[in-house]
C-alpha cells in the first residue's frame, strides 16, 4: 500500500454504503414499548374522558364526604375554587388561593383564633388539617397529632415574643401525652377557691371534727325530714352516724328530681350533660348541718344565705326591732314614721334610750354572724351608708359591716381540655380524687383542725389527680412491672384539646385574649 493512501479521506458514498438502509424494517424491544405506551395513552385519556362525561361526580371526587357535608356532596364549588389547590403545602398554593379557600369554609365555619400570639405566617389553611372525602363516617375534628405537634413541639419559636421573663409550662416542648413530654395540668397547680372547706373532714362518719370537746357524732335522726330522705342509704337506721359521699353534694343533670332549678354559669351550660358535676347549693347541700342562726343559743332565728353587707344589716336591723323588749311598736309611736323634710324627728330619752337598745342587739349580732359566717367564708370589712329612724331620722353616717367575697371555686377545673365524667362512670372516685378521703385514724382529724402543713385534709388542697392519673389508661396499650395491662385508651392531641379559641374553654384571666380576638368589648362582663 501507497503511504499516501493510508490516510486518503473516504469518499461519501463509501460513508453511507455502510448504513444498513432497511433498519427501520427490523424489529426493535424499545419501538414495541413505544407502541404499546402510546396506545395504552390514549386509549387511558379516552376512557377518563368517557368517565367524566358518564359520572362527573366520582370522577373528580377522590371519596364519598362527610356525612356533615354530604348536602354539598354534588356542588363541588361550595367547596372549591377552580384550579386552585384546596391545601396550603402544594407547591402551587399562594396567599391568595388559602384565603379563597379558607373564605369557603369561614363562610359556615365561624371560628375564633387560636392564640393572640400566634404568627399569622405560620397559621396553616382549614383544608391542611380538616381533610374530607374520606368517607361519610369520617370525623373532620380528629386530626393527626402532626398538625399540633409541629408547632407545640417548639412552641416559643411559632409566637410572638410576649416579654415572659421565664419560659412557662404553656412554651414547653409538647410531643405527646406522656408524664415525660407533656406538662403538668396548669390548672390544678392552686386552687383559687375561698371557701374554708375539708372534703376529708365531711367525709369522716358522723362529721366529728375533734375530740370530746367538739359536737357530738351526727346521726340521720339529726337531721330534717327532707334531708334525711335524701342523704339516708338504702337498709340504714335512722340511728346511725351520718355517712356523707361524693354524691351527697356533687350531684349531676341525671340524677336530680324534675322539679330542681339549679342557677349555672354559661361554662357548665355549654358543657355536654353529665360531663361536669352540677355546682354545689347552700340550701340543698349544706343547711342541713350548718345553719345561720344570728343569735347565740337560739336555733330557731336564721338569717338567709347570701346577703350582701347593707342586705345583712337590714335584716338584722329588722330583727332586732321585732326582737327588743319595747318593740317596734314603741318606736313608731315615738318617732313619727314618715316625718317632713323641714322637720327634725323628735328626741326624748325614751327614745334614745330605745335606739340604744336596738344598736347593742345588732352590734351583738353582726359580731355573732360574722364568726358564724366566718367558719366557712373569708369576710373583709365593708363599708356602707346607713340612715333611717334608728341613726335619728335625717342623720346620715356610715359603719363598718363586714362582706363575704365569692367563693372562687371552679365549676370546671380544666379549663384547657375537654373532660367528661359520662365515660368514667365506671372508675371508683377514689381513685382520681383519693385526697378527698380521710385516712380512719382520730389523729388525723386533730392534726387537720390544727392547720399543719402536709395534712391530707388541708384545705388548699386540690382534690383532683394530675396528668398521672390519666396517662394510666390514655396511653399505648402494654402491661406494667407486675403484668398488668395498662394503657390502651385514645391519647391523641383532640381526644382532650381544641385548637379554635384556645380549645373547648377558655381558661381563667384570659379575658384579653377574648378582647383581642374580638368577641366582646373590653369593659363588658366576665365569664
Amino acid at each position: 500500500m501507497e503511504p499516501s493512501d493510508t490516510f486518503r479521506r473516504a469518499t461519501s458514498r463509501e460513508q453511507v454504503s455502510r448504513i444498513d438502509r432497511g433498519y427501520y424494517a427490523r424489529t426493535s424491544p424499545m419501538r414495541a414499548w413505544r407502541t404499546w405506551l402510546t396506545a395504552a395513552g390514549l386509549l387511558a385519556a379516552v376512557g377518563w374522558c368517557a368517565w367524566g362525561a358518564i359520572d362527573p361526580q366520582r370522577h373528580h371526587s377522590p371519596g364519598a364526604v362527610a356525612a356533615v357535608h354530604a348536602k354539598w356532596e354534588r356542588d363541588c364549588e361550595a367547596c372549591h375554587v377552580p384550579l386552585s389547590p384546596i391545601k396550603d403545602d402544594t407547591w402551587l398554593s399562594t396567599d391568595a388561593t388559602r384565603a379563597a379557600m379558607d373564605a369557603k369554609c369561614e363562610a359556615c365555619h365561624r371560628a375564633a383564633a387560636h392564640h393572640p400570639l400566634q404568627l399569622a405566617s405560620e397559621v396553616g389553611s382549614c383544608a391542611s388539617c380538616h381533610a374530607d372525602h374520606r368517607g361519610r363516617e369520617a370525623d373532620l375534628a380528629r386530626v393527626a397529632d402532626r398538625t399540633c405537634t409541629a408547632c407545640h413541639a417548639d412552641i416559643a419559636s411559632h409566637r410572638i415574643a410576649s416579654g415572659a421573663a421565664a419560659p412557662s409550662a404553656v412554651t414547653m416542648p409538647i410531643t405527646r401525652f406522656d408524664d415525660e413530654h407533656h406538662p403538668a395540668f396548669e390548672s390544678l397547680a392552686k386552687d383559687p377557691g375561698r371557701l374554708k372547706f375539708s372534703h376529708g373532714r365531711h367525709m369522716t362518719a358522723g362529721l366529728v371534727f375533734g375530740g370530746p370537746s367538739k359536737s357530738p357524732p351526727m346521726t340521720y335522726a339529726m337531721l330534717a325530714e327532707a334531708d334525711r330522705r335524701r342523704l339516708l342509704p338504702a337498709g340504714a337506721a335512722e340511728g346511725n352516724l351520718v355517712q356523707l359521699s361524693c354524691e351527697s353534694c356533687h350531684e349531676f343533670a341525671t340524677s336530680l328530681p324534675p322539679d330542681d332549678v339549679r342557677q349555672m354559669t354559661a361554662l357548665l351550660t355549654a358543657s355536654k350533660p353529665g360531663a361536669y358535676a352540677l355546682p354545689v347549693s347552700y340550701e340543698r347541700h349544706c343547711a342541713a348541718c350548718h345553719a345561720l342562726p344570728y343569735e347565740p343559743d337560739a336555733a330557731d332565728r336564721l338569717m338567709p344565705h347570701g346577703l350582701d353587707a347593707e342586705g345583712m344589716r337590714r335584716f338584722l336591723v329588722t330583727a332586732a326591732l321585732d326582737g327588743t323588749a319595747s318593740g317596734r311598736a314603741a318606736l313608731d309611736a315615738a318617732v313619727p314614721p314618715r316625718p317632713l323634710p323641714a322637720n327634725s324627728p323628735p328626741t326624748t330619752p325614751a327614745v334614745e334610750t330605745l335606739r340604744g337598745e336596738i344598736r347593742a342587739t345588732l352590734e351583738a349580732s353582726r359580731t355573732f354572724t360574722r364568726g358564724v359566717c366566718g367558719k366557712c367564708h373569708e369576710v373583709e370589712d365593708a363599708t356602707i351608708p346607713v340612715a333611717g329612724l334608728l341613726e335619728g331620722g335625717g342623720k346620715n353616717r356610715s359603719e363598718t359591716w363586714f362582706r363575704v367575697p365569692p367563693t372562687g371555686v371552679p365549676d370546671v377545673w380544666l379549663v384547657k381540655a375537654r373532660f367528661s365524667h359520662v365515660p368514667h362512670r365506671g372508675f371508683d372516685c377514689r381513685g382520681c380524687h383519693a385526697a378527698a378521703y380521710p385516712l380512719a385514724t382520730a389523729s388525723t382529724v386533730e392534726v387537720s383542725a390544727a392547720g399543719m402543713p402536709g395534712s391530707p385534709l388541708d384545705n388548699d388542697r386540690v382534690m383532683i389527680a394530675g396528668r398521672e392519673s390519666c396517662t394510666a389508661c390514655h396511653a399505648p396499650a402494654g402491661f406494667d412491672a407486675s403484668g398488668k395491662p395498662v394503657g390502651g385508651v385514645r391519647f391523641d392531641c383532640v381526644e382532650c384539646h381544641g385548637y379554635h379559641g384556645l380549645g373547648p374553654h377558655h381558661p381563667a384571666g384570659s379575658h384579653a385574649i377574648l378582647d383581642a380576638l374580638g368577641g366582646r368589648d373590653a369593659t363588658g362582663p366576665r365569664r
